[in-house]
């Protein structure tokens, strides 16, 4: 693959989101047909809900986070498991980190702004771009391919963004590595710890929120941070979550023992609620509150 091949690739995937179905095939003739014995096969281009005929079942994931298109293609070659390159463009750099917050387990470095491997698959994201290369099978042949049509995707995407600010105050104190979603819609609440089923702590477009994992599995609690617009938004979805687990609690930061034996507390600063749930004991969730405050 030569720098004409890289920079064609980088002008069908990122800089034309506005262009016809026309337009966009006669951009993507510019792509190779071949690398390391695989051919296109197929050209992937939807925006919106149009996602829903290429992934039905997963579409809610970048819909949700404000999908502006993906665009990407298969390769296949003889006797070589057929590789998927997609690329995401989300409506902004937060949104892209979102959408892979959701799908990481743990935190690399080896692309763009953060990535993990796996021996069918690389995961990326960089500016407003959510980057997912797959294979059916994991061979020598096709590892090495889709880690080089990562690093070539890395280098044709030109900006970097920023994440999202309110994930620098997570205290790292005991944070499981790669343990946090970010997201501003309520649907993504509930991804590691069921909450409640419906939108308790009124999560929209204009809050942000993290759902993090702290302590080993066998002491797993979780923290919930939301920044609001206002304080009043604050402090209502506060004494909405009170109202559901310490509903006799006058106390605007207690501990709370719920009934189940796990430990509860709740409380704002500024525009910030935060919540800790599934604390084992009145020390941990101490521990958590004081890494906070700290922080």
């Amino acid at each position: 693959m030569n720098r004409v091949w890289i920079y064609f690739f980088f002008v069908c995937c990122f800089c034309f989101p506005g262009r016809s179905q026309a337009q966009k095939i006669e951009a993507m003739k510019h792509l190779p047909e071949q690398f390391d014995g695989y051919a296109v096969s197929e050209w992937l281009d939807y925006e919106g809900e149009a996602l829903y005929d290429y992934i039905n079942g997963g579409a809610e994931l970048y819909l949700s986070y404000g999908l502006a298109g993906m665009t990407g293609c298969k390769y296949s070659g003889e006797g070589l498991p057929q590789i998927t390159a997609e690329i995401y463009e989300m409506t902004s750099p937060a949104n892209a980190f979102g959408v892979y917050t959701q799908s990481r387990d743990r935190e690399e470095q080896a692309y763009g702004q953060g990535s993990q491997s796996l021996s069918d698959c690389v995961l990326f994201w960089k500016d407003c771009y959510c980057v997912v290369i797959t294979t059916r099978k994991a061979t020598p042949e096709s590892g090495k391919a889709i880690h080089r049509l990562a690093a070539l995707i890395d280098s044709a995407i030109p900006g970097t963004g920023d994440r999202p600010a309110i994930v620098n105050a997570l205290p790292q104190k005991n944070l499981t590595p790669g343990g946090y979603i970010y997201f501003h819609h309520y649907i993504w609440l509930n991804a590691y710890l069921f909450i409640a089923d419906y939108n308790i702590v009124n999560i929209s477009d204009q809050t942000h929120a993290v759902l993090a994992k702290y302590g080993n599995p066998d002491e797993r609690c979780y923290l919930l941070l939301v920044e609001y617009p206002d304080a009043a938004g604050t402090e209502a979805a506060c004494r909405q979550l009170k109202d559901k687990f310490a509903p006799e609690s006058t106390d605007p930061r207690a501990k709370l023992q719920l009934e189940d034996g796990t430990w509860f507390m709740t409380w704002t600063r500024n525009k910030h609620l935060y919540a800790i749930f599934n604390s084992n004991s009145s020390e941990q969730i101490e521990d958590l509150y004081q890494s906070i405050i700290n922080n």
